[in-house]
């Protein structure tokens, strides 16, 4: 767009950025009303006005270590996405644009210094070329975002824009505020209970792995002498035999002692927006294997599965947990099944928020009250010297940190279902 042809855009717009600012005041939050209707409302207005695919407000949440989607709308399909979580140490570059407390306009956001860490994690996915994001503030302090997300060719956004979106997060923060804050914030607040349990568990975690970390250089050398131990020339069968054995201990013992570390670390991720189904899909072969001739596999993904935000890594990772977990739980053989599908769970405040629900289901021994109850702490386990206790509570780790939450259904004797509830990003692919 030429300069000429911006100004006489400039010139035809302004009354209707006028208009829509004087809608947007008008917006209320009427005493039992539901934020979400009211947030759609404002969403809708705002896409039109601006001509964009998506709006979202996201909510600065784990002491502004991360932000959480709180609405997201897109226009197209008029799909409503929530729960999704940013982290700071996954895009660092666009965390500190938001610490600086102003308006992030990018043009080409692909090229742009404090969007071009999203693109191939959040941008190429979704089609986004253009993004005009700013602040919102509650009593003079920063608490999110609003974005507003252009997919098609790249666009210079105006003044006129900038100034339009800046009220928008004026009338976000106003809506927020008339609909009693204790309230609107309710939904986050059991998310934030959620992370401090976390962060407790994360603690106890750290004092492991730095024991674990000394443990790994003990076992590290105990390792190289008994690999030296099968090298002596001529040495007994017997002696081979243990020497072997006690190889074997030690490589268990290094594998734990990652474990312990890593569980003990808030590591940098990748996340990405991903098609659950499709890794789902790729594992299988793998989880056949896995599970031996003794247990019967079946994959039930439904057709059209909507997209979340993750590591790929850290999906398979929580599959092979679960998928390792239920077959230990089957030791005389039985099914195993894993679906995906999208899911409707009632929030806190009345609102249903839809997920993306990965299943793992066993026909094995099942769990009582008591060990459902400690089976997603760390280093809970009913497997003897066999079990690590760390499965569930990594499971429950990566969930948590993308926005979500584990469910466990178990009764001794009739097996296990483990569901993996994940925030939904955007839809499925068609």
């Amino acid at each position: 767009m030429s300069a000429r042809e911006q100004r006489e855009y400039s010139r035809r717009a302004e009354p209707d950025f006028n208009a829509a600012r004087l809608q947007l005041s008008r917006l209320h939050a009427p005493a039992g009303a539901r934020l979400r209707d009211v947030w759609i409302q404002l969403a809708n207005l705002t896409a039109t006005t601006l001509r964009v695919e998506r709006v979202g407000v996201w909510i600065l949440v784990d002491e502004g270590r991360a932000i959480r989607c709180r609405y997201l709308l897109q226009r197209s399909s008029h799909q409503v996405f929530q729960g999704a979580v940013l982290r700071a140490q996954d895009f660092p570059a666009y965390f500190g644009a938001l610490e600086s407390n102003r308006t992030i306009a990018a043009d080409n956001a692909v090229a742009e210094s404090t969007t071009r860490e999203l693109r191939e994690a959040y941008l190429e996915p979704l089609g986004i070329t253009s993004i005009l994001d700013a602040p919102i503030y509650l009593e003079g302090h920063l608490v999110g975002v609003v974005c507003h997300e252009h997919v098609g060719r790249p666009r210079t956004w105006t003044e006129q824009e900038k100034n339009f979106v800046a009220a928008v997060a004026d009338n976000i923060a106003r809506l927020y505020g008339e609909h009693e804050r204790q309230q609107a914030a309710s939904v986050l607040q059991v998310y934030q209970e959620h992370l401090l349990e976390l962060h407790r568990l994360e603690a106890v975690g750290r004092m492991a792995a730095g024991i674990a970390h000394d443990f790994r250089g003990i076992i590290g050398a105990a390792l190289g002498f008994a690999e030296l131990m099968r090298r002596v020339p001529n040495l007994p069968a017997q002696a081979d035999h243990y020497a072997q054995r006690i190889v074997d201990s030690l490589e268990r013992g290094r594998q734990l002692s990652q474990q312990v570390m890593s569980f003990g670390k808030d590591e940098a991720a990748a996340p990405r927006v991903l098609d659950t189904r499709a890794v789902i899909e790729g594992m299988a072969s793998m989880f056949r294997v896995m599970l031996g001739d003794q247990v019967r596999f079946a994959l039930a993904c439904d057709s059209a599965v909507s997209r979340v935000f993750l590591d790929p890594s850290q999906l398979e990772r929580m599959l092979l947990n679960l998928v390792l977990n239920a077959r230990d739980a089957m030791t005389k053989g039985g099914d195993l099944t894993v679906s995906v599908e999208d899911i409707g769970v009632e929030g806190e405040d009345d609102e249903e928020m839809t997920y993306v629900a990965i299943t793992v289901s066993d026909t094995g021994i099942g769990m009582d009250a008591e060990t459902q109850k400690n089976a997603r702490n760390p280093f809970f386990t009913t497997k003897g010297e066999q079990g690590t206790g760390l499965g569930l509570a990594i499971v429950e780790q990566i969930a948590t940190r993308a926005g979500g939450h584990i469910r466990i259904d178990s009764e001794p004797g009739r097996g296990t279902s483990v569901v993996i509830c994940l925030p939904r990003i955007a839809g499925a692919l068609e």
